[in-house]
C-alpha cells in the first residue's frame, strides 16, 4: 500500500454520527447475545457468578446507550468538541471489549468442548461485526480488538489444554485479521470521505465560477454603459475648445492686425486658453489609461514632505488670492517615503478640486503623524458634498452642480485621477464632507527611516549643478511639420536661434555643409518617433558624434507613458518630455543651457 492508503478517515462530524448513530441498538442486541452464551456455561458456571457478570455487561451497555442519547441530544457538536466525543468512543468501546473479555474468564468450563467452542465462535463474530461500525475511528477499533481479545487469549493459554492452545493461537489470528480488514475499511471509508469532498468542492467551485461569470457579465455591461457615457462626455469636451478654436483662429486670420492690436492679443489669449483646455484634457485621458493599463510604476525615495509644501504653496497661492481664499500650508520637518512627483500630482488634484468648490473661506493642507505614517489633508470651508453623492465623486467625469460641463469647473478627472493614482501608491484616500460646510479629503504616506533620510542628505549633498552652455543655437527634429513650425516659432519668440530638420539625414547634411560652423548646436530637441526607421535616441547619438561633443538633448514623445521608452531614455541620460509639449517646461530645459 502506497503511503495514502494508510491514511485513517478524518474523525468528523459525520464519522461520529456513525459510531453514536447505532449505539442503543447495539447494546441490547450485545446483552441478548450475552444472556444466550451464559445459557451454555449454567450447569458448568454458579449462578451467582454469571448472574453478576451479567448486571455489570448491562451497566456497561447502559452506559454506553446513556453516552449515544447524549449526543443525540447535542445535535451539532462544535469542532473543538470532536476530539472529545472521539475519545469517548475509544474509552466506551474499551469498557464494552472488556466486559466480553472479563465474560470468557467468568464463563469457563474446559471440559465442555461445544460450551467453550461456542464462547470463542460468538466472541469471534462480536468482534467481527464490529469492524464496519468501528473503523471509522480505529483507536475505538484497536481498543475493542485488544479488549475482547487479549483476556480470551490469556484465560486459553492458563487453561493449559491442546484445544486451549489452538483457540489462543486462533484468536491472535483473528485478532490481525480484525485489525487488517479495519486498517483496509478505514481507508476505503476516507477514499469515499475524500470524493465526496472533492465532489462538494467541486461544486462549490463551479457555484463560485458561475457567480464570476455573471459578475464578470455584469460588469461587463456596466463598463460598456459606462463607456459610452464616457465617450459622449469625451466628445463633448472636445468639441468645445475645438469648435471655439476653429471660429476664433479664423477670426484672428481676417482680423485687422495692425489698428487694432488689444483685438489681437485677445484672440490670441482666447486660443491658448482652448489649447490649454485641450492639452489639460488630453493628458488627463492618458493619464487615466495608463493608470488602468497599470504601465505606471511608482518609484519611491526619501524625500523632505516641507519641499512639496512649498510647491503647493507656489503653485495655488495666486489662483487662491484670485479667488478670495486664503490657502493655508502647515510647515512639518518630516522626511517621507514614496514616489515624490505622483504624490504631487495627488495632492495638487485635491487642492485644485478644493479650490474649485470653495466660493469664500479658506483651503488649508495639514500634516499629522500617526502610528508611523503621516496623514496629509486637505480641509476646505466650500461647498461640502452630501452624503449620497460621495460614492460616485471619484468617478472620471463625474461633478456635482454642472450638468452642462462648464469647462470653468474642471473637466472631473481630477478626483479620479487622484483616487487611481492613491491606490496605486497604496495612500488609503478617504474624504469626510458635510453639505454646506466643506470637505476634508485625507491620505497616509510612511515616514522615511532614519537609513533612509541620511541617504537623502547624502545625495543632496553630492547632487552636480546644472551644466550651462556658452550659446544659444537648438537644432530641432521633428519629422511632424505643425510640432516643428510650432517648435520653432516658440523658441525663436524666446531670442532663440533655431535649426530646424524633418529627418536625420537631413540634420546630419545641415551639420556637415552648414554656413556658419564656427556657431556650434548648443543643445537639440528630437522627437522620438522619426521617418526611415530612426529613433530620437539614436538620431542624438548620431547627432553628438557629428558634433564632436555631447550636446545637452531633450527627447519628445506621445508615448512618454510607456515602460520601455522610459527605460531607454534614462539608460541613455535623457531628459524626456510628454506631448503636448508643456511651454514651461521646454522653457525650463532651454534656461538650464544657457550660460550663468
Amino acid at each position: 500500500m502506497t503511503p495514502a492508503e494508510h491514511t485513517p478517515p478524518k474523525l468528523d462530524s459525520q464519522a461520529l454520527d456513525t459510531l453514536y448513530r447505532g449505539a442503543p441498538m447495539a447494546a441490547l442486541v450485545g446483552v441478548v447475545e450475552a444472556f444466550f452464551l451464559s445459557v451454555l456455561f449454567w450447569r458448568d458456571v454458579p449462578a451467582a457468578s454469571t448472574a453478576l457478570w451479567l448486571v455489570a455487561f448491562a451497566a456497561v451497555r447502559g452506559l454506553r446507550i446513556c453516552l449515544g442519547l447524549a449526543y443525540g441530544r447535542a445535535r451539532a457538536v462544535p469542532t473543538q468538541q470532536q476530539a472529545l466525543w472521539g475519545r469517548w468512543v475509544v474509552v466506551t468501546a474499551l469498557a464494552q471489549a472488556l466486559a466480553w473479555g472479563a465474560g470468557s474468564w467468568v464463563l469457563l468450563a474446559p471440559h465442555n468442548v461445544v460450551a467453550e467452542m461456542a464462547l470463542h465462535i460468538g466472541l469471534a463474530a462480536v468482534v467481527l461485526g464490529s469492524v464496519a461500525h468501528l473503523s471509522h475511528h480505529l483507536p475505538a477499533l484497536a481498543a475493542y480488538v485488544i479488549g475482547v481479545f487479549g483476556p480470551l487469549t490469556v484465560r486459553d493459554v492458563l487453561v493449559g489444554q491442546p484445544l486451549h492452545y489452538a483457540l489462543a493461537l486462533s484468536s491472535i489470528l483473528l485478532a490481525l485479521y480484525v485489525w487488517r480488514s479495519g486498517q483496509a475499511h478505514a481507508h476505503t471509508i476516507a477514499k469515499d470521505s475524500a470524493q465526496r469532498q472533492e465532489k462538494v468542492a467541486l461544486i462549490h467551485a463551479l457555484q463560485q465560477e458561475n457567480e464570476a461569470t455573471r459578475q464578470a457579465r455584469a460588469d461587463a455591461e456596466a463598463a460598456h454603459a459606462s463607456k459610452a457615457r464616457f465617450l459622449a462626455t469625451v466628445s463633448h469636451d472636445l468639441h468645445q475648445p475645438l469648435n471655439a478654436l476653429g471660429l476664433l483662429t479664423h477670426t484672428l486670420r481676417h482680423a485687422p492686425t495692425a489698428s487694432n492690436p488689444e483685438k489681437v492679443q485677445e484672440l490670441t489669449s482666447a486660443i491658448a486658453e482652448c489649447v490649454s483646455s485641450m492639452g489639460a484634457l488630453v493628458e488627463g485621458l492618458l493619464e487615466l489609461s495608463r493608470l488602468d493599463a497599470r504601465t505606471l510604476t511608482p518609484r519611491p525615495s526619501a524625500f523632505a514632505l516641507q519641499g512639496l509644501f512649498d510647491e503647493m504653496t507656489g503653485n495655488f497661492a495666486a489662483v487662491a488670492q484670485q479667488r478670495g481664499l486664503e490657502l493655508q500650508v502647515a510647515s512639518t520637518a518630516a522626511t517621507v517615503w514614496g514616489d515624490r512627483a505622483l504624490l504631487a500630482r495627488v495632492l495638487a488634484n485635491l487642492v485644485s478640486n478644493a479650490i474649485r468648490y470653495t466660493p469664500a473661506g479658506f483651503v488649508r493642507i495639514d500634516a499629522t503623524q500617526r502610528d508611523g505614517t503621516l496623514q496629509l489633508s486637505v480641509h476646505d470651508s466650500g461647498v461640502g458634498i452630501d452624503a449620497a453623492e460621495l460614492p460616485r465623486i471619484f468617478d472620471e467625469y463625474y461633478q456635482i452642480d454642472n450638468p452642462q460641463r462648464n469647462r470653468s469647473q474642471g473637466l472631473g478627472l481630477g478626483l479620479a485621477t487622484a483616487k487611481r493614482l492613491s491606490d496605486l501608491l497604496a495612500l488609503d484616500l478617504s474624504v469626510q464632507s458635510t453639505l454646506g460646510q466643506g470637505s476634508s479629503f485625507s491620505l497616509c504616506v510612511p515616514l522615511a527611516t532614519a537609513t533612509d533620510t541620511t541617504a537623502l542628505q547624502e545625495h543632496a549633498a553630492e547632487s552636480p549643478t546644472c551644466v550651462s552652455l556658452s550659446g544659444g543655437r537648438i537644432l530641432v527634429l521633428e519629422d511632424d511639420a505643425d510640432s516643428r513650425r510650432a517648435l520653432r516659432g516658440l523658441l525663436a519668440a524666446w531670442g532663440c536661434d533655431v535649426v530646424e530638420a524633418a529627418d536625420l539625414a537631413t540634420a546630419l547634411a545641415l551639420l556637415t555643409h552648414a554656413e556658419t560652423p564656427e556657431r556650434s548646436i548648443n543643445a537639440l530637441v528630437v522627437d522620438m518617433r522619426l521617418p526611415g526607421g530612426d529613433d530620437g535616441i539614436a538620431a542624438i547619438a548620431r547627432i553628438r558624434h557629428a558634433l564632436g561633443h555631447a550636446a545637452p538633448a531633450l527627447l519628445v514623445t506621445a508615448d512618454a507613458h510607456q515602460a520601455d521608452v522610459k527605460l531607454r531614455a534614462a539608460a541613455a541620460g535623457l531628459p524626456l518630455l510628454p506631448k503636448p509639449v508643456a511651454p514651461m517646461k521646454l522653457r525650463a530645459f532651454v534656461q538650464s543651457q544657457q550660460p550663468g
